[in-house]
């Protein structure tokens, strides 16, 4: 069923090609009620504009937060034009069809991402705009809602065909609507608990900003991205080359840029503050800090050599030439870092299939929430952004303090291996690196056992002046022992075990050096 536009309402924030959209209307003959800076907008187009107060009887009131509520705008738009008695009624009341809707909210998300104060962001929540809408929307049968811009060109093309809009337009633009304001209000909300120091905890997921993916984890699932456009992070970057990113690409990439954002906090005041991160399925499979790019990414690459294969590898700073140039016979999926040097771009644009990512470390200021999904709905928590920076010695044998740096990179490299997570760490003269790791095992023996196997093919036989570090307290002492077999002298654990006596003792009986971080930093 068309509908015919004979009478449109337009009030809108955003007035991107709006001129385009209401001069069809007025060569339709189609008559416009518009209000405050959209009607000015419209009548210094030269297009003559009904007054919204001509419809309601009413004057904008109290600094603009009065214009279109009203009983006379509400019933334009929601009377059935098929219903008699809703038409008979219309009638008796002088109430006119409104046919068209064009609106666009209060730029609420945009005032938020300014910092505004309180006060300007309480002014910005738009009232009277998502009941034109929503009335709209609720009969579309009759009536056609654009709630954005980018729709303009759509209903342009059916008003200049005949001045009807069609059933298929007005059903997909209702559903767009509703999504729009299902958002804004999910964003209004979110923002108020920040602000109001609330608990709850409000999540916005709206497929007015979802990407379709390629598939999911596997070729037979759908996937799509949802960008949260009030953060910056690896939702909202932009590859500047390579194929399209797949659903596991981007679980790998956003593993890569935050435990290097973690490698970034943690080296601001050392003097290696060269960082380069590789993931192999969201785990670390290198790692490693140095006075230099080069240096570092080498180091990272023979943290597992074999792994490194296909992966997905983060840098601190602008890729340099050299830089790759070494990777230049290396297979990875995809690159990020805050910037690339012309001569890294034109090596990189040599494997077309190659992703590339401009982003900048994740400052760790604020904690997102962190969704997963289970059965009949989702978990969420915040962020892990901890540091950790203060040991406690338990054991006789000092905890040398030397080595406190090395440990403090080794909770951050442990912190995102998937639990039970065991990362052996190491300095050289080149730098602090993982050179071996054991994770998502049912249990740390194995953990600990794949670390020391890891380490011994990276070409490491001196495991004394390495540092273990465990995600989360020891509960027996077997690792203990394992861990002395190897010929490994320190530890780092949080702590916290019903057996943590019998652990420090046999750390004790063997000469060996522990200390407990008290923060746990699981990861399932």
């Amino acid at each position: 069923m068309k509908v015919t536009i004979k009478k449109a309402l337009l009030s809108v924030s955003d007035k991107t090609n709006l001129d385009k959209l209401a001069k069809t209307l007025n060569k339709n003959g189609v008559e416009i009620i518009s209000s405050g800076g959209t009607a000015k907008y419209l009548q210094d187009l030269g297009i003559e504009v009904t007054p919204i107060q001509k419809v309601t009887g009413n004057p904008e009131a109290f600094g603009g937060r009065m214009k279109t509520l009203s009983f006379q705008v509400s019933s334009g738009l929601l009377f059935r034009r098929d219903n008699q008695d809703d038409i008979s009624q219309a009638n008796e009341l002088g109430i006119e069809a409104i046919d068209l809707v064009v609106c666009n909210l209060y730029p609420f998300e945009e005032v938020l991402k300014k910092n505004s104060d309180l006060d300007t962001l309480i002014e910005n929540i738009d009232i009277g705009g998502p009941t034109m809408v929503r009335a709209a929307a609720k009969n579309y049968k009759y009536v056609t809602i654009s709630t954005n811009p980018a729709q303009y060109d759509s209903l342009i093309e059916e008003l200049e065909r005949d001045n009807q809009t069609s059933f298929e337009l007005r059903r997909d633009f209702a559903l767009a609507a509703f999504q729009h304001t299902g958002r804004y209000d999910s964003i209004i909300a979110g923002a108020l608990e920040e602000r109001f120091e609330k608990e709850e905890a409000t999540i916005t997921l709206s497929p007015q900003n979802a990407k379709i993916l390629r598939y999911g984890e596997n070729p037979h699932q759908k996937a799509w991205v949802y960008a949260n456009t009030l953060t910056e992070g690896l939702a909202n970057a932009t590859p500047i080359q390579g194929k399209e990113l797949s659903y596991n690409n981007l679980l790998d990439a956003d593993a890569a840029w935050r435990s290097l954002s973690d490698l970034v906090r943690f080296s601001q005041d050392k003097k290696e503050k060269n960082g380069v991160t590789i993931i192999k399925h969201s785990n670390p499979c290198g790692a490693a800090l140095s006075t230099t790019q080069e240096k570092a990414l080498e180091m990272a690459w023979m943290g597992d050599p074999v792994s490194s294969f296909g992966s997905i590898i983060c840098f601190s700073h602008e890729v340099t030439e050299a830089s790759a140039h070494w990777l230049s016979d290396k297979f990875v999926e995809v690159i990020m870092a805050p910037s690339f040097e012309a001569g890294a771009l034109s090596v990189f644009g040599k494997k077309k299939n190659l992703r590339l990512i401009p982003i900048k470390p994740h400052s760790g200021d604020h904690k997102e929430p962190m969704i997963r999904s289970i059965s009949g709905g989702w978990v969420v928590q915040e962020e892990d952004n901890g540091l950790d920076i203060e040991f406690q010695q338990v054991t006789k044998n000092q905890f040398d303090q030397s080595k406190v740096e090395l440990a403090q990179f080794g909770t951050m490299v442990a912190k995102h291996l998937k639990s039970n997570a065991i990362a052996l760490v190491r300095r050289t003269s080149d730098g602090l690196e993982l050179i071996g790791a054991g994770m998502g095992n049912p249990n740390r023996l194995i953990s600990l056992d794949q670390a020391v196997n890891k380490a011994k093919e990276n070409k490491a036989d001196d495991f004394s002046d390495m540092i273990l570090i465990s995600d989360a307290f020891f509960p027996f002492r077997d690792n203990i022992d394992l861990a002395n077999k190897a010929g490994i002298k320190f530890i780092v654990q949080p702590g916290g075990s019903i057996r943590d006596k019998e652990v420090i003792e046999a750390c004790d009986e063997f000469g060996m050096s522990m200390v407990f971080t008290g923060t746990r930093h699981f990861r399932h």
